[in-house]
């Protein structure tokens, strides 16, 4: 009886997660696949209440929106797929904190594949418009770096406190550190300038070199940022020192004598300022926590595990692996710059001299200690030469560039247009198109010379023009000097000269005794 009941459960538990199965089916279905671009993130979080049930529902609308309004399809959807983009970045953010308050939602709710569906998303928009996707992702890094501005300012005034206890931190919330962490995958982080990247990789030392620490949560957030910078950095070789000294910074947390390691710590946050009562018991507490399988602790950024118990060794496991992977990264370079980058890490390995008795670590940790070290002593033995403003000049820079020409045949010469043609033909075809050629530029010669021929026959001809111009010009002014000449010895009147003008000539005219009769005809 006891295994007839023990079967109708679970065929009943079976039956009831299929109709399950079959409900979420008729709702995908019943989702419309042609949707309106909401430009407002209200509106978007209304349209998925309005059609969506699960987190793939969710997913699912948001892919729809891009698929029927892209960019490809109409360009005069680029406006309200940009707002699309930014409203986008906020709907990550919104779920990325509610990863931290609320960790992953379920098989119902999905969240980590819900923020993949979405950098799906943001990549293909990405690519289908650049400019309005670096010009978005550009705006909202100002965003956050004028909140991270305005946070370091609060601190005056506002006492820091546990975020996890909904308290007030200095530190970016969950969601703004998902999406730092999407962005390498939707632009190329190797770039030497990226009008994206490079800031992004600037905020990221901005916080963790100015941002205090007090909590656990604030450590873990740093870790995350150095594990984002060292993912920024690693295919480029670049060297994020902000990212080695934190972690040199939190190694020093965990040592022998916290007190006096804190004071050279290479981050001001994780120096003197740092007093904080659970970070200081952070070696007590990692003492508190013991299991066999202490390698395999993973850290977490919901807030039930940075809570937990385990966090403590979970953050010392994690440091460790990220000083590891730098020093993967980084380490055994051409010009032997390991001894510089990694001397903080150095000295705060050194801190675990076992001296102290009290809270010894666990095996766990001595054997990740004594590896980190050993790996640490391994590839920072290599010397440096010292450093030069210029590097001398080797053999092959002082050498003579030797250049042979370039010597053609034009009967050789064989263009793709002759392919599949007999040699006849193709020399053929090759002399027409010489003609051809030569025929252009003989045509084009007579065109220049008729040209030049005709502008110095125009520009002669306009000077012996001129010429004769300026003579009737000239004997035009000297008739009308003597006429007024005659009529100013006309007006003095006397004896000098009687006459002159035109006066007298119109009434002889009018009397006809001027050669003209009285009719006024010759």
């Amino acid at each position: 009886e006891q295994k007839e009941k023990e079967r109708n459960e679970i065929t009943e538990a079976s039956m009831a997660k299929k109709k399950k199965e079959k409900a979420k089916e008729r709702a995908s279905e019943a989702i419309p696949f042609v949707f309106e671009v909401p430009t407002t993130l209200d509106a978007l979080h209304d349209m998925i209440a309005t059609h969506a049930t699960t987190g793939s529902d969710a997913s699912l609308i948001i892919q729809r929106i891009h698929a029927t309004n892209s960019v490809r399809l109409n360009h005069k959807n680029k406006e309200k797929m940009q707002n699309f983009y930014d409203v986008l970045l906020r709907r990550f953010v919104a779920v990325g904190d509610a990863i931290f308050t609320s960790g992953n939602g379920g098989p119902d709710l999905e969240r980590y594949k819900q923020l993949n569906a979405i950098t799906k998303t943001l990549y293909g928009m990405s690519q289908d418009s650049p400019e309005c996707a670096g010009a978005v992702w550009s705006r909202r890094l100002g965003i956050f770096q004028k909140a991270l501005a305005k946070r370091s300012r609060d601190v005056e005034v506002t006492p820091l406190g546990d975020a996890c206890e909904g308290e007030f931190s200095a530190w970016p919330s969950t969601g703004t550190l998902l999406l730092l962490r999407a962005l390498p995958h939707i632009f190329p982080p190797t770039d030497k300038r990226h009008s994206v990247v490079t800031p992004a990789i600037i905020l990221l030392g901005q916080i963790l070199a100015q941002t205090p620490v007090k909590t656990q949560y604030d450590v873990v957030m740093g870790l995350f940022c150095c594990g984002l910078m060292l993912e920024y950095t690693k295919d480029a070789k670049r060297l994020p020192p902000e990212a080695l000294a934190f972690l040199a910074g939190v190694l020093r947390l965990y040592a022998d004598d916290v007190d006096t390691a804190l004071i050279d710590s290479p981050i001001p946050s994780l120096g003197v300022g740092c007093r904080g009562p659970r970070l200081l018991s952070l070696r007590k507490r990692l003492n508190d926590y013991s299991s066999e399988a202490n390698s395999t602790v993973q850290l977490s950024i919901e807030k039930d595990d940075i809570q937990s118990n385990s966090n403590p060794l979970s953050t010392l496991i994690f440091t460790l692996h990220l000083i590891n992977k730098s020093m993967e990264i980084l380490g055994l370079s051409e010009e032997a710059s390991e001894n510089e980058a990694f001397a903080e890490i150095t000295k705060s390995l050194l801190c675990f001299d076992g001296t102290n008795k009290d809270f010894p670590l666990p095996i766990s940790v001595k054997r990740l200690l004594s590896d980190t070290a050993r790996r640490a002593s391994s590839s920072l033995t290599k010397r440096r030469r010292p450093l030069q403003r210029r590097k001398g000049a080797t053999a092959k820079d002082l050498a003579i560039k030797t250049l042979a020409p370039r010597m053609e045949d034009p009967t050789r010469y064989s263009m793709s247009k002759d392919k599949g043609k007999t040699q006849l033909q193709a020399e053929h075809d090759r002399q027409r198109r010489e003609y051809k050629r030569e025929h252009k530029a003989a045509m084009r010669e007579l065109r220049l010379d008729s040209a030049f021929i005709e502008n110095e026959r125009r520009n002669a001809k306009n000077k012996a023009d001129s010429k004769a111009r300026e003579i009737r010009n000239k004997n035009f002014a000297w008739l009308e000097q003597e006429q007024a000449t005659m009529n100013q010895q006309v007006r003095l009147g006397g004896g000098l000269l009687k006459g002159g003008g035109v006066g007298v000539a119109k009434a002889k005219a009018k009397s006809g005794k001027l050669g003209i009769k009285k009719g006024g005809k010759f």
